[in-house]
């Protein structure tokens, strides 16, 4: 048996702890689908708007993107392709949670969640940016927020150019380069462009 066995199995089981019929969301998860389950209970979630996050890590490679949300969460993390990162948090955070730009879901909320083992990139289905490692470690609504905040300051500073333009840049030569794709290289270029956008910041 592989030793990451039980612990897939015990994250398995607190996943679908929070419903009266597990068997319908392991069945989802045979099928390949994820399963809809409770929010409120074991967890509430933020949902996080992709281009926040994006901007605020500084890439769009999903692989990239997953290294730096584990750096800063330090906690479970999906993600629903094309529209939204789901950041999960205590239980709580939904009723203090205040926020312009990230809505919180708690009890009475649902959310599709990917098999425990489904953590590669897929164009349409969701799966773990960050997957689940303890049960009882979860992000800090403190720490998605400052995510969130570092993204909305770079988003809105779009237009201004400066150190917009140049982060701006540094993303889409990120979106081309194989090299840069990864999350430990970056070519000549890359580097060259991320010095640039460091000096602007200053």
């Amino acid at each position: 048996m592989s030793t990451t066995q039980p612990r897939t199995e015990a994250v398995s089981r607190w996943l679908t702890s929070t419903t009266r019929h597990p068997d319908i969301a392991e069945k989802d998860w045979a099928a390949g689908r994820p399963a809809i389950l409770r929010t409120g209970i074991l967890y509430d979630t933020v949902r996080m708007p992709q281009e926040l996050v994006h901007a605020a890590v500084g890439s769009t490679v999903p692989d990239s993107v997953s290294v730096a949300l584990a750096e800063a969460l330090d906690g479970p993390v999906v993600c629903h392709p094309g529209q939204w990162y789901y950041a999960l948090v205590s239980p709580g955070t939904c009723e203090v949670w205040r926020s312009p730009v990230a809505a919180a879901r708690g009890r009475g909320g649902w959310l599709a969640i990917p098999r425990v083992d489904r953590t590669e990139p897929a164009p349409v289905d969701p799966y773990w940016a960050v997957p689940v490692e303890r049960i009882d470690r979860l992000c800090t609504p403190a720490a998605v927020s400052e995510l969130l905040r570092v993204g909305r300051e770079r988003c809105e500073g779009a237009a201004g150019g400066g150190h917009s333009a140049a982060y701006v840049a540094v993303l889409e030569h990120t979106e081309e380069c194989t090299a840069c794709a990864t999350a430990t290289s970056t070519c000549a270029v890359g580097t060259r462009l991320r010095k640039a956008e460091r000096a602007a910041r200053r």
